[in-house]
């Protein structure tokens, strides 16, 4: 019964909306350096309140020390609104799963870690016309990863298009 309502409630609200939704994509540099990728796709469901859907994957490596796999996997519910206009801001809290692997080059050991976790984050949003717009994001994803010296980030840059 549950999925029967949030499906009617997505449909209503994408049909409803001045635009069906949003897909992004950004690059965030980690604590230790490593490149991130962050993809992510949404839908407003009502007067700017949305379900956003988001996948990180780091993309580099230190081949010579360390292979290190972080992969996060994200839902979160947003809001956004305009502060002037070109301006909004777009807050967000929901649930990350992050995976992790940490292996040293030379070792027979990879240390794995599994977690999720309650997050929230917040986006400034300049918009270049109706359909595309740059965003600086910041999400709390914490430095509790047990695996000493995995990396995090924060901090995004990216594109978003409307659609």
């Amino acid at each position: 019964m549950k999925k029967i309502v949030l499906a009617v409630m997505l449909l209503a609200g994408t049909l409803s909306a001045d635009w069906l939704g949003q897909a992004g994509l950004g690059y965030s540099k980690g604590n230790n350096g490593e490149n991130h990728v962050t993809g992510f796709a949404g839908v407003e469901l009502f007067m700017g309140a949305g379900v956003r859907l988001e996948y990180t994957k780091n993309f580099s490596e230190h081949p010579e020390f360390t292979k290190e796999d972080v992969s996060r996997y994200g839902l979160f519910a947003t809001y956004q609104f305009s502060l002037i206009p070109y301006i909004a801001i777009t807050p967000k809290i929901g649930l990350v799963k992050t995976d992790g692997d940490f292996e040293i080059l030379e070792t027979a050991q990879v240390l794995s870690k599994s977690s999720t976790k309650f997050t929230y984050g917040l986006e400034l949003d300049y918009y270049y016309n109706d359909f595309v717009s740059v965003y600086l994001g910041y999400t709390d994803y914490g430095n509790d990863f047990d695996i000493k010296d995995m990396d995090t980030a924060n901090f995004t840059l990216g594109l978003k298009l409307h659609l």
